[in-house]
């Protein structure tokens, strides 16, 4: 009887064993994921948007910019227009740029009081497009004088993503607005480069 017994016992207990072995395995083989499933799962960060699509995206992203501006700050009936590229004449005007290699669209921000030294513009790029150059392009070519008898007083320049925001006019105004603009840029998880400035004698 008590043989019987120990058997039993004995039987019951490489039961148990044999099932806490299976269980085990089981909880292994869920955390035994091969490479390509942890780098799919787990390195959900992106590089980030690195250009404005469209038209629509860039008129949405001026909209949200000037929505954050104090209304005091902003000069009156701002309005963005795209910029034609072929015509090579108001594009110098405009921006000062000449080598248009790399951009696929201008877009240009400005009071319709043609007295108010008040600019702002974004350039979509193309992927090959050399970003930076055309930056320092656009900074060191534009003119701040180009209103009648008014000068943009401060300028700034940054890239979000691969594309180009440039802001020049009063000091108040064009850090507002160029902070709205980094602001709208991150929320759309674009990278924002350092800042190019320069203040014009006025």
């Amino acid at each position: 009887m008590k043989k019987r017994t120990m058997m039993n016992k004995i039987g019951i207990a490489a039961i148990v064993m044999a099932l806490s072995l299976s269980m085990l395995t089981g909880c292994g083989n869920r955390g035994d994921r091969t490479s390509d499933e942890v780098s799919t799962e787990e390195n959900t960060d992106t590089a980030g948007m690195v250009h404005l699509n469209s038209v629509d995206e860039v008129s949405a992203f001026m909209d949200e910019v000037y929505g954050g501006v104090a209304e005091d700050l902003l000069p009156m009936e701002v309005t963005t227009t795209e910029l034609d590229l072929g015509d090579t004449d108001m594009i110098s005007y405009h921006t000062g740029l000449s080598d248009l290699d790399g951009i696929e669209g201008i877009y240009l921000s400005e009071s319709m009081m043609s007295s108010t030294a008040y600019s702002a513009v974004y350039i979509r790029t193309t992927d090959e497009a050399d970003a930076e150059a055309i930056r320092k392009q656009l900074m060191d070519n534009i003119n701040p004088a180009k209103w009648i008898c008014v000068t943009a007083e401060q300028q700034y320049a940054v890239l979000l993503g691969s594309d180009i925001f440039f802001v020049m006019g009063h000091q108040d105004t064009a850090s507002a607005v160029l902070e709205k603009a980094i602001a709208a840029a991150e929320s759309r998880n674009m990278k924002v480069s350092d800042k190019l400035e320069k203040a014009n004698p006025i």
